[in-house]
């Protein structure tokens, strides 16, 4: 006749406390240092959101359509942070988005400079700077969410709602081509 012996409950207990304070101390270093990492780039963000926006002033953020039926779309922003380094625009039309990076060497066949062609190289201003840019389409919102030097995008940004230009030099020089 075989005995079989089992595992005491005390041990199988210990065991048990073990493997879950194991298990509980790995899943906390993966938690912990995306907490951590997610608060920076939050703290961070949170800094820089002021630094960029839409400029009212140069009268360029607007959309108009030319006797060919081309579209176009105007905006100038402003960067006045020393740590946004560039931004993502989104362009909505019709609840259809579209973003784009504007930084250092980007070219785009549907964003230019005003007064340059498309996929030309795009600016991205300096602090204190301001940049007009032209879309091609028609766009009634746009958002620009900055690019930071340690490479965060943030995950908010400006806003602003496009209506119709009503001044026609400004509409010449959004079909500059």
């Amino acid at each position: 006749m075989i005995l079989k012996k089992g595992v005491s409950p005390v041990i199988a207990t210990v065991l048990l406390l073990v493997l879950t304070i194991v298990a509980v101390s790995i899943l906390a270093a993966f938690v912990v240092t995306f907490v951590n990492n997610s608060l920076k780039n939050s703290k961070e963000c949170f800094n820089e959101l002021a630094n960029i926006r839409f400029d009212d002033k140069t009268g360029y953020n607007c959309h108009a359509t030319n006797d060919l039926e081309e579209k176009r779309t105007g905006f100038s922003v402003r960067i006045d942070g020393t740590e946004i380094v560039g931004f993502q625009v989104t362009l909505f039309s019709q609840g259809i988005a579209n973003s784009y990076r504007i930084e250092k060497d980007a070219k785009s066949s549907l964003i230019r400079m005003l007064d340059k062609n498309f996929e030309t190289e795009l600016e991205v201003p300096d602090r204190g700077g301001l940049r007009t840019y032209v879309a091609d389409g028609e766009y009634d919102r746009i958002e620009a969410n900055p690019l930071l030097r340690n490479g965060a995008l943030c995950d908010t940004g400006e806003t602003i709602e496009i209506d119709s230009c009503l001044d026609q030099n400004v509409i010449d020089k959004l079909f500059f081509d």
